[in-house]
């Protein structure tokens, strides 16, 4: 039991510490990577928010469960640090510090790499779940995406939630 709880403590301390930003033997910052994407989420679909989505809550529920795979933390994780590493190779200042055109701009910067492409991809789909997702997950508030996209949701509808 005490493995397992050790693990547990592990995995959740690595998944949510702070990113630290390093260029040029320079300290940057840190920020976490659940600040940083909540602000990414925005720039993509800044839609989601009025919609109710909850998207960073969503975000905080993947790094979080076990059903998710820890490659699959370290990824959204790595992303991060890759994104901030952009932004102060670029602007010398980390994602979140950026106005928004400048973060506009890191966007499109990593999307034409094949990491960054895939990375922004993970991200809207973890976006459009928290979106389209069932309310009883806490998002999706008062079935607001589904509303905008004038969708039926199928029956029967979850009775727990399995993340």
């Amino acid at each position: 039991m005490l493995l397992n709880s050790r693990r547990t403590f592990l995995k959740t301390t690595f998944l949510s510490s702070a990113v630290i930003v390093i260029s040029g033997g320079k300290l940057f910052g840190a920020t976490t990577p659940l600040q940083t994407l909540s602000v990414v989420q925005n720039d993509l679909f800044p839609h989601a928010k009025l919609l109710g989505a909850n998207a960073s809550a969503y975000i905080s529920v993947i790094f979080h469960h076990s059903l998710v795979s820890d490659s699959d933390k370290v990824y959204l994780r790595n992303g991060v640090q890759w994104l901030n590493e952009e932004a102060v190779k670029v602007y010398k200042k980390q994602y979140i510090q950026l106005n928004p055109k400048e973060r506009q701009n890191i966007l499109k910067s990593i999307s034409k790499h094949r990491w960054g492409k895939s990375w922004i991809e993970t991200v809207m789909t973890y976006m459009v779940e928290a979106i389209l997702g069932d309310p009883i997950y806490g998002i999706n508030k008062n079935e607001a995406g589904w509303k905008w996209l004038n969708h039926k949701s199928g029956l029967p509808r979850p009775k727990d939630a399995l993340l």
